[in-house]
């Protein structure tokens, strides 16, 4: 076996090039071994194969063929190659991210002493605002289990509890029965790190519990997880599985298709309740977010209503639409 000072001193050879440099070496050493230690994917193996090509002629038009030469500030100025190329931050991102994982696999096989990628900080991505639904069309949700379905309460108390409490689907297939004090109008929720919080609920949500709870079915149930608020079909515990196909059944008998998931409920009630002017703080211990900043996503989804409200009620940025 080597040692690694005959590691570092000669580059793994590379069969299919013979005039290839050591940088192009290394790279295709790493790359045999994402694709074949790592156990990355196809896919994995192609993005980083293009981003470090990409990184092999960087280097090399900056007269570097060897990866111990490089230092942080040329790393640097790939990443500012990129960005001026006018690469979404998220290829950005991908790409040092390959840079960053490159050089680690050289200083874990003693090739290099550090990783010169290391300080330089990936670029900051965009947060994904979440898919939110139109009161409108939470309305139509809420009404789309079927009358003559014999889960209809169920369903119609479920997705009540998913936008009236902004549950998330675990949340709400772990609910108990003893959970929900209808005199007060409040409900004990489990949240994440079994963290518990308080969530009010109103008329709708109470009403949709109560005629789900009360219905024969549901008292008539004889098995162990009576205590659980929701049943399956079988009379046990209803999985977070179960709930996410009766909110998939939902959206397709309402013609929403497959926009439609549990946490969009959650997106909603938040949402809607920002929209119509809840505080921040309000929303964040609904939600059982542990830091505020979290909850601020919601804050810029109430942005994009509000440019909506101004353009189409501005009288003159509405084009006198509304006012002619």
């Amino acid at each position: 076996m080597p040692s690694p000072q005959t590691i570092r001193d000669n580059p793994p050879t590379d069969g299919g090039k013979p005039h290839a440099t050591p940088f192009e070496r290394w790279v295709q050493q790493y790359l045999d071994h994402v694709s074949l230690v790592a156990g990355h994917s196809a896919n994995t193996l192609f993005a980083y194969r293009r981003e470090l090509a990409r990184y092999v002629t960087f280097c090399h038009n900056h007269g570097v063929d060897n990866p111990k030469e490089i230092s942080p500030p040329m790393v640097g100025e790939f990443v500012a190659m990129l960005s001026g190329e006018g690469l979404a931050p998220s290829s950005v991102a991908r790409g040092l991210s390959a840079v960053k994982s490159f050089h680690k696999y050289l200083v874990q096989q003693d090739a290099a002493k550090q990783n010169p990628a290391r300080p330089i900080r990936t670029p900051r991505l965009p947060r994904k605002l979440p898919d939110v639904m139109s009161v409108r069309q939470m309305q139509m949700l809420l009404e789309a289990p079927a009358p003559n379905d014999a889960h209809c309460l169920r369903d119609k108390a479920i997705l009540a509890a998913l936008y009236g409490c902004g549950l998330r689907v675990s949340e709400a297939a772990n609910l108990a029965v003893d959970d929900i004090d209808f005199r007060a109008g409040f409900m004990r929720v489990r949240g994440k790190g079994d963290k518990e919080r308080l969530v009010p609920f109103g008329t709708m949500t109470q009403q949709a519990l109560k005629r789900y709870l009360d219905s024969p079915s549901r008292r008539d149930a004889e098995t162990g997880a009576r205590d659980h608020a929701f049943l399956s079909q079988k009379g046990g515990h209803l999985s977070r599985m179960g709930i996410w196909l009766i909110v998939r059944r939902a959206a397709l008998r309402v013609g929403l298709g497959k926009r439609i998931h549990p946490h969009t409920f959650r997106h909603s009630f938040a949402t809607h309740l920002v929209e119509g002017g809840a505080d921040l703080r309000s929303v964040q211990m609904m939600l059982g977010h542990q830091s505020v900043s979290t909850t601020q996503i919601y804050t810029h989804l109430d942005r994009t209503h509000l440019k909506r409200v101004h353009a189409e009620f501005h009288p003159i940025e509405s084009g006198f639409r509304r006012h002619n």
